[in-house]
């Protein structure tokens, strides 16, 4: 091998280096096979099965940075080479090493939705949603599980996951919303069950928490610990009496486990509001006396002789100090008793009349008598489904607001994903059922569209009719809507960001107000396209300039290759700061670059979707791209953006008194080897029309 490399004949080196290696490699000896192995890279640097080798046995000895050099070098080449399924298999394998790397596993995941491999999405999907919720980085956590549930509504994990989320992230509502959709078709699972019963502990209603984990502590006792947090969420709210008879549920079960620590420390807290709680005292006495703890026994006894005196129960007092005496006979405690007989001579037989009155025995437990028990399975399957209906029906009674759950989070689904036909079908019956018919109408309408360009038109037909007819009936839109095959760049139209559709009406002249676009049902101003030569020539040179810059930034022509193959949406948002010249003039440089960088952070941090990046390309203007992402949804973006910058209150003595900014809005579905100018060229020019029209709006073109 080393005459053949001396020579110049590296093909010859290269097969007898693999050679030794391969051989070195069988014999396990690993060090000296990665040593044979980097003299062959030397010469054959381009190699992908040595730098496989190489990255393999890195791997093994658990070097993974190495490993994913050399990984890297071979991913790198397959995608050179077109070769998409190793191109897959390899980022698999270099977040196995590196599972911290989320923005890989963003990668891998859109990949595989790309390939149209959904089952293998929707786990990373899914999989990467946990990892952010533990990370406590919610909102990104969020949109994950929503990629996976886009991709099949019916993945369990990524439901669990998403409800979680929400509750976590204090959408109540959301959360109750997806539970009531999914609780009616499957009132019996027990998982949707445990999940609804989170949700209301996380709602802070533990009666309804109580009378779901109850039901599931029938079904499996591994529950407990839910019925123990029900039983704090009690004592949280003062509810002690509550607390105490929760925890009747399962205090034998835990007793037979050797966990009644558990029990024992909501008591003593319980105690610590109340000392003279005769309840919380009595289970306490009954835990010490079944686990033979003398001494805090006589502890407790003596407590509970006090409360039963300050609460003027002799009888229980005189049956706890006969058993203190049993086990710790002193003078103290026989005065008392004798003052007690003198006092009362009838204490003794107000103890022998009632045989349930044991100091100790915890009282019968409290479990709802509806409740089933467990020898009763054929009761349980019956009752189950009335059971589920009577706890939605009790928190929504509790919390209006909730009702409302289910709509918000379906409108929330149709902005962030505009094709996804389910979700506009359920938004369009939920609109139905709340009597809100012009609402339904949109959807209605959309949906017309959506199926006559799917080439559906029976479908097409009876929405575009119902349609047409609520919107007759509410004073809504009556004209035909464009053809669905329309360029939507031709189209005007008002933007409803809550349902995430379009009303038709006649075209208008371009937005001039300043200040807010209204939201949730205001309306975005879409204009038709204008040549930039109409503009000022100032536009001209600062629109070539855009161009120039971000036809070089790598993030978007990374973004722009892929919307190429794979056909799918790509948004730009061309972003300025409102007059900020007189800005920089008035506040010198220091202010702005300081005013520039907080509007730079505010953007960043609203920008959680994985993929939506920010470019800065000037001393006062960024970019934003958002990949799959249609104009009217990257116009929600930028509204959000624009009341952020907006709420900063940078003061500014020409524009507004406040610094605000102006943003323009395009969106394409480019060919296979297309170039990103046009979509530049649109979104500048709706930029500056935004500025033209006195900033502090969004233009989309």
């Amino acid at each position: 091998g080393d005459l053949y490399a001396r020579t110049g004949q590296n093909k010859e080196a290269v097969e007898y280096y693999l050679k030794i290696a391969d051989n070195y490699r069988r014999h396990n000896d690993i060090v000296k096979a990665i040593a044979m192995y980097k003299k062959t890279q030397k010469i054959d640097a381009s190699n992908t099965d040595v730098c496989l080798r190489l990255a393999e046995l890195y791997a093994h000895q658990q070097h993974n940075v190495e490993a994913k050099q050399q990984y890297n070098i071979v991913l790198e080449a397959y995608k050179r080479e077109g070769k998409t399924k190793q191109v897959i298999k390899i980022m698999k394998t270099i977040s196995d090493l590196d599972p911290e790397d989320i923005n890989l596993r963003v990668e891998i995941a859109r990949s595989y939705k790309d390939e149209n491999m959904n089952n293998e999405a929707k786990e990373i999907f899914s999989s990467l949603g946990e990892t952010l919720i533990s990370k406590d980085r919610i909102n990104e956590g969020i949109y994950s599980f929503q990629q996976a549930l886009a991709l099949d509504y019916n993945y369990k994990p990524a439901f669990k996951g998403l409800v979680q989320a929400y509750a976590q992230n204090n959408e109540i509502d959301k959360a109750f919303g997806m539970l009531k959709d999914v609780l009616s078709k499957y009132p019996q699972d027990v998982e949707y069950l445990d999940i609804l019963g989170s949700v209301y502990l996380k709602a802070k209603t533990p009666e309804q928490a109580e009378a779901t984990f109850s039901y599931l502590y029938q079904v499996d006792k591994a529950y407990y610990t839910k019925i123990l947090d029900v039983a704090r969420l009690f004592l949280e709210k003062g509810q002690v009496d509550q607390a105490v008879t929760v925890i009747d549920y399962c205090l034998e079960y835990l007793l037979e486990l050797k966990e009644e620590g558990l029990a024992t420390a909501i008591l003593t807290d319980i105690l610590k509001l109340n000392a003279s709680h005769m309840q919380a005292l009595r289970r306490l006495g009954y835990i010490y006396m079944s686990t033979q703890k003398t001494n805090n026994l006589i502890s407790t006894l003596k407590l509970f002789v006090q409360a039963a005196l300050s609460q003027g129960n002799k009888p229980e007092a005189f049956m706890a100090l006969q058993q203190l005496l049993t086990l710790e006979p002193n003078e103290e405690a026989k005065a008392q008793l004798v003052n007690l007989k003198e006092d009362d001579p009838s204490v003794d037989d107000s103890i022998a009349k009632d045989p349930l009155l044991q100091t100790f025995n915890p009282l019968t437990t409290s479990v709802n008598a509806d409740t089933p028990a467990p020898q009763e399975e054929t009761k349980k399957v019956t009752r189950s489904s009335t059971r589920t209906s009577a706890l939605l029906a009790g928190m929504a009674s509790q919390n209006p607001e909730i009702m409302d759950g289910q709509i918000k989070l379906l409108e929330e689904m149709v902005v962030t994903y505009p094709e996804y036909i389910e979700a506009r079908v359920k938004l369009k019956n939920s609109y139905m059922e709340r009597g809100l018919k012009e609402k339904a109408a949109e959807q209605f309408l959309t949906l017309g569209k959506m199926y006559e360009t799917q080439g559906n038109k029976e479908l097409a037909r009876e929405m575009l009719t119902e349609g047409y007819k609520l919107s007759i009936l509410t004073g809504g839109v009556t004209t035909a809507p464009t053809s669905a095959d329309a360029s939507p760049l031709s189209r005007t139209g008002a933007f409803n960001r809550a349902t995430g559709t379009h009303s038709v009406a006649p075209a208008q002249p371009p937005a001039t107000a300043k200040g807010r676009i209204s939201s949730l049902s205001g309306a975005f101003q879409k204009t038709p396209t204008t040549p930039a030569v109409g503009f000022p020539g100032s536009f001209n040179r600062s629109s070539a300039d855009i161009s120039s810059r971000l036809l070089t930034n790598k993030v978007l022509k990374k973004e722009w290759k892929r919307a190429c193959r794979y056909s799918r949406l790509i948004a730009l948002i061309i972003v300025k700061v409102d007059d900020f010249a007189s800005y920089l003039e008035t506040f010198g440089e220091e202010m702005a670059e300081n005013c520039f960088k907080k509007i730079a952070d505010t953007f960043t941090s609203e920008l959680n979707r994985p993929g939506d990046e920010l470019i800065t390309y000037s001393g006062e203007g960024f970019a934003v791209v958002l990949p799959e992402t249609p104009s009217e949804g990257a116009a929600v973006v930028a509204e959000r953006l624009r009341v952020c910058v907006e709420g900063l209150s940078i003061s500014h003595v020409h524009v507004n008194q406040w610094v605000t900014v102006n943003f323009g809005v395009a969106s394409s579905a480019p060919a296979r080897n297309s170039t990103p100018d046009e979509l530049i060229e649109i979104a500048c020019a709706a930029q500056t029309q935004a500025a033209i029209g006195g900033g502090n709006q969004v233009v989309i073109l």
